[in-house]
């Protein structure tokens, strides 16, 4: 018994290390990601974590377990988010620009996802869907979202931000966020847009 203590007191610190250096991995490669896309070199997300690249594959066998991971931890935040809008009566509005917020600043997210090299991310998108209906509902009861209008119509406007992205990208024209937000809302709720 006393040697199981030892050895539990011993094993923690090292499990503490373990769980830190991932969390460390994971908001870098959320930072990294952010920056160059999903393709960043592993030694740069090593790097910025403060680890070896040895370490980060401890903790994460290939990139896409990696990026599986940064998905995982932005589906946990939509999903606190949602908890907290539960009983504001914008909570569907203000959760849809957060996701938009994160379409646009995480761009290549809805490619990852589109194009199927991240295992799980069906499990991700039905979490997201589920964080989201309680809000649309109340929204729908309130007459603040167009009838008809579902979970999925809203989720489908990602895409449609990827592809306003890419295409304003590849023709060097300025910045359509403004717009496209503006035009996304207007299409899904009967409230204004946010200003700006």
């Amino acid at each position: 018994m006393a040697v199981e203590r030892a050895v539990e007191r011993t094993g923690e610190p090292t499990r503490r290390d373990a769980a830190r250096n991932r969390e460390l991995l994971v908001a870098a490669a959320r930072r990294a990601f952010a920056r160059q896309g999903p393709d960043v070199p592993l030694e740069e997300i090593a790097s910025e974590a403060g680890v070896s690249r040895t370490t980060l594959h401890r903790h994460f066998a290939h990139r896409e377990a990696l990026a599986s991971a940064v998905l995982e931890h932005n589906v946990a935040d939509i999903e606190a988010r949602a908890a907290t809008l539960s009983d504001a009566d914008d909570g569907a509005e203000r959760l849809f620009h957060h996701l938009l917020d994160v379409q646009f600043e995480v761009p290549w997210l809805g490619r990852v996802v589109a194009d199927g090299r991240v295992p799980g991310t069906a499990d991700l998108g039905e979490r997201t869907a589920a964080a989201l209906a309680p809000l649309l509902e109340r929204a729908r009861a309130q007459g603040r979202v167009h009838p008809g209008v579902t979970t999925e119509d809203v989720l489908l406007t990602l895409p449609m931000v990827m592809a306003v992205q890419a295409a304003t990208a590849a023709g060097g024209a300025p910045s359509r966020v403004g717009i496209t937000r503006a035009v996304l809302h207007r299409g899904l709720f009967t409230t204004a847009p946010p200003a700006g």
